[in-house]
């Protein structure tokens, strides 16, 4: 007898491509958060950077003050400070912009997992739905198969008589 075929099997073929493809973009979105989240580490260790370049300069400042240097070295000593400053404000601002990336990623993780998980629970139907016909199937055949043990037994207890 021809073993009969499942026949939501294509449904449940699409819905596991559904479900890799769920995966997959789950594994990409969290790979661009662990990319945004290395920027910032970036970006926060160039502020550091430049806070100590501050001080320093901070520090040469007061030094020259001092020794009593020149007008101009102290003006050009001021000037530099202003630049870091200027320099720590744009890096404090792209670090804004980095935890604003890194809260889209998030998001994004997040909506990945959603969809995976969406994505699993229709294959579990279809699967759970697979072994319930499997169970039915089964249960068929052995009914079939008391049925003809039973009509066998009848038969040879009908001709012992």
């Amino acid at each position: 007898m021809k073993k009969p075929r499942y026949r939501l099997q294509p449904v449940l073929e699409v819905r596991e491509q559904v479900k890799k493809d769920a995966a997959q973009r789950l594994a990409t979105a969290r790979q661009a958060l662990a990319e945004a989240e290395a920027e910032l580490a970036r970006r926060l260790a160039a502020v550091d950077a430049c806070r100590q370049r501050q001080a320093e300069a901070d520090a040469k400042l007061v030094a020259a003050l001092r020794a009593g240097s020149a007008a101009h070295v102290l003006l050009a000593h001021r000037t530099f400070l202003a630049d870091l400053k200027e320099e720590e404000r744009r890096l404090r601002a792209a670090v804004g912009q980095q935890r604003a990336a890194i809260q889209q990623a998030e998001a994004a993780v997040e909506a990945a997992l959603q969809g995976l998980i969406e994505a699993s629970k229709e294959v579990q139907a279809i699967e759970k739905h697979r072994e319930n016909w499997q169970q039915s199937r089964k249960l068929e055949a052995e009914r079939r198969e008391n049925k003809a043990n039973d009509e066998f037994g009848t038969a040879r207890h009908g001709r012992q008589d």
